[in-house]
């Protein structure tokens, strides 16, 4: 096999578990942070959880973290890759690096 394929295979794959990593932060850990108490939602009668589980957050900040780790290595794949050779660079890799240093930095500083 060439070369190019086995880079696109690995930033592919790559790619994808920080992808899915980041789907399964958002789905799985709901309970890992309070609702905000937003006047109109009080206003409306809307039930607002103000606790929520420690453990959890602390879990939802691991996988975080581990997503912007994988989405850094695979930026640093695809910048030497490109460089190297005709392969272009991949726009959801910095997407994925941005938010997920984003959430990070939220859940670390704000939570």
């Amino acid at each position: 096999m060439k070369k190019i394929k086995i880079f696109q295979r690995l930033l592919a794959t790559l790619s994808i578990t920080g992808w899915s990593l980041a789907i399964y932060a958002l789905l799985v850990f709901d309970k890992a942070r309070p609702d905000r108490a937003i006047g109109y939602y009080l206003s409306k009668g809307a039930a607002i959880r103000l606790g929520w589980d420690p453990v959890q957050t602390v879990q939802l900040e691991h996988i975080i973290w581990a997503c912007a780790a994988i989405s850094f290595v695979s930026l640093a794949f695809n910048y030497y890759f490109a460089h190297h050779s005709k392969m272009g660079y991949w726009f959801n890799i910095p997407l994925l690096l941005l938010s997920s240093v984003a959430a990070g930095l939220y859940i670390t500083f704000v939570i």
